[in-house]
């Protein structure tokens, strides 16, 4: 979930324009009716997309906007909000914990001043608990999702701790300041430090201050994130700085939380409990909704689209969720099986060219969803995608497809499984490590429980054979393909899976720049198709130190196609009760501010 520049200027003038706004108490989805004082507001999950791990430093495993956006970020805050008032993609000053950060000595030395917050035991947020999650990460950060060789805390060469709040980054090289606050700063959350300790009943020290230290206690808390069965209870979760405390935890991913009365922000908590609920399927939660009660914030399935009007007689409010990100499925470049098919650039063109996303858009998302070529979000609007992108270099075309294949030495056979009859890595021939008689087949498994994705999977299927790419699909949870999302070689085990789509794709959170970095250089942690090219390598960091801009980097994504893209849907479909204030905008990056939110009678 994250990701950055058009140019440094186009950023920094983006980063300028949140100054003045504020995500404030937020717009209601209607007026009227009597306030109601406290009161519970229930949040209806995305199916199979339930919350399973606190600890925010989270491994590629637990990756994901259900546990970061909508979870994580309820009790702990990162140093920047991103997402303002009018439903940007940018930086928010009110919501964050810090003061906008400044630059100087060429763009080698940060200097953050932290807010006047405090945890909920009393004590204050403090530049010391910035250095706990920094010391932290920096022993461990190997399992630490958002890591990226060079990148923080690698580009860290020291820092000093000013005083209680303000804390100076000298830099190894210079860096883009937009894309240093937006992706990198973004992503430091102060730690209390009643957690530096390496045992439940351990005493409270200075452990992260060693390397041995750093790494117990990272273990100890890794643990006790791991141990959902504790979550309602355990002591370590109830010391935050966000407006929400978790109060009840279930297995099933259903999450209670209670107003934290200690909350410094700019919004205090006007409900006293805020609920996530759990569906195993979208045509379950619909079944809820449609009874007009338990749920204040749910969503209509794109294919029960023809229900909104009922669920306007029971109360509700029908408002497209537009994110912030892009859509495609994963094949895995380090499959020892279909690696080398992977490989071809001309095999990748001719499964991108059989994909076809207007009719995916007009068909299964009914009409919720635009067409997407690349990396760089075309919607909402912005100054980063550009018309190469948007239009597509590759857009559905079947003839295109079979004529990629047959030209480099395949026997195409449409409704069967075309295989490699020109051996050889020559012009005209299949490519390296593609034997005489290999067949072009994968397996794909896609997430469960939303019937879109398993329609857009069965048409895929479909168009796909038009040039004779047999895919064998399977299905799974949410949180079980996601878990197989770490990054791998061919000889592991872990390695063997071919194609997976988990239902979505990226949602440039807390790295709303969208550089590439994370996704797509390579040794990133969240590179989970395994994908290396040195010339990406090359732009991606052109674009977080300068001069390079975005427009190269994702015209040569959509050119290479690293993964498949998908149309891109938006977050979802939202049914809002009438009786439910302070809910809109709907922020692009998927995160809930459930303390701007209150009801009526």
């Amino acid at each position: 979930m994250r990701l950055g520049a058009v140019a440094v200027a186009a950023g920094a003038a983006l980063l300028a324009s949140a100054c003045g706004a504020s995500s404030g108490s937020g717009s209601g989805a209607s007026t009227g009716g009597k306030p109601v004082a406290g009161g519970t507001a229930t949040f209806a999950l995305l199916p199979g997309t339930t919350p399973n791990y606190i600890f925010p430093m989270l491994t590629a495993a637990y990756y994901s906007v259900a546990n970061i956006e909508q979870f994580q970020r309820l009790s702990f805050r990162s140093l920047y909000w991103i997402g303002n008032g009018q439903g940007q993609p940018v930086v928010d000053p009110a919501m964050s914990l810090a003061q906008t950060p400044t630059y100087s000595h060429g763009n080698t030395v940060v200097t953050v001043h932290l807010g006047d917050y405090a945890w909920s035991d009393g004590q204050p947020v403090t530049t010391r608990d910035v250095a706990f999650w920094i010391n932290l990460l920096k022993v461990n950060k190997g399992s630490f999702a958002a890591y990226i060789p060079g990148e923080f805390p690698d580009s860290l060469k020291s820092y000093k701790i000013v005083n209680a709040k303000t804390i100076v980054f000298t830099m190894t090289k210079s860096v883009n300041p937009t894309w240093f606050t937006y992706d990198q700063l973004s992503q430091i959350t102060p730690l209390p430090r009643a957690w530096d300790k390496t045992s439940a009943s351990g005493k409270v020290g200075n452990y992260d201050q060693t390397t041995a230290g750093a790494k117990a206690v990272f273990n100890f808390l890794t643990a006790q994130s791991k141990n959902i069965a504790t979550y309602g209870s355990n002591p370590l979760w109830k010391i935050v700085d966000g407006p929400w405390k978790m109060v009840n935890y279930q297995s099933s991913g259903y999450v209670k939380f209670q107003a934290n009365p200690n909350y410094a922000g700019p919004s205090k908590p006007k409900l006293k409990y805020f609920i996530e609920q759990p569906y195993t399927s979208d045509t379950a939660e619909l079944n809820v909704l449609r009874s007009g009660s338990s749920i204040d914030y749910g969503y209509l399935p794109e294919q029960e689209a023809s229900q909104k009007g009922q669920l306007a007689s029971q109360g509700y409010t029908t408002v497209p969720w537009q994110g912030w990100g892009t859509t495609f499925f994963l094949m895995n470049w380090q499959s020892p099986k279909t690696g080398p098919l992977v490989h071809q650039l001309y095999i990748r063109q001719a499964m991108q060219s059989l994909i076809d996303e207007k009719s995916f858009v007009s068909g299964p998302l009914k009409g919720y969803g635009h067409v997407n070529y690349g990396p760089v979000p075309s919607q909402p609007s912005n100054p980063y995608s550009d018309a190469y992108e948007t239009k597509g270099p590759f857009p559905y075309n079947p003839k295109k497809a079979v004529q990629l294949l047959s030209g480099n030495g395949w026997t195409v056979k449409p409704n069967g499984t075309s295989t490699c009859a020109k051996p050889g890595s020559g012009a005209g021939q299949c490519g390296a490590g593609i034997a005489a008689d290999t067949p072009l087949s994968f397996t794909l498994k896609f997430g469960s429980g939303a019937v879109v994705v398993s329609q857009e999977m069965q048409a895929l299927k479909s168009d796909f054979s038009k040039a004779g790419i047999a895919i064998n699909l399977s299905s799974a949870p949410f949180d079980s393909i996601i878990s197989l999302l770490t990054p791998c070689k061919s000889a592991q085990a872990s390695c063997s899976w071919q194609m997976l789509n988990y239902g979505g794709g990226w949602t440039y959170g807390v790295d709303p720049y969208p550089t590439g970095d994370q996704l797509f250089a390579t040794g990133s942690g969240s590179n989970s198709s395994n994908y290396s090219d040195p010339h990406a390598d090359q732009i991606i960091s052109q674009t977080i130190h300068g001069p390079g801009s975005l427009t190269a980097y994702e015209d040569y994504m959509a050119q290479q196609m690293p993964v498949l893209w998908m149309p891109q849907p938006v977050n979802q479909v939202s049914e809002i009760s009438t009786k439910l204030h302070g809910v809109l905008p709907q922020s692009p990056i998927g995160s809930l501010t459930p303390e701007n939110w209150s009801l009526t009678k």
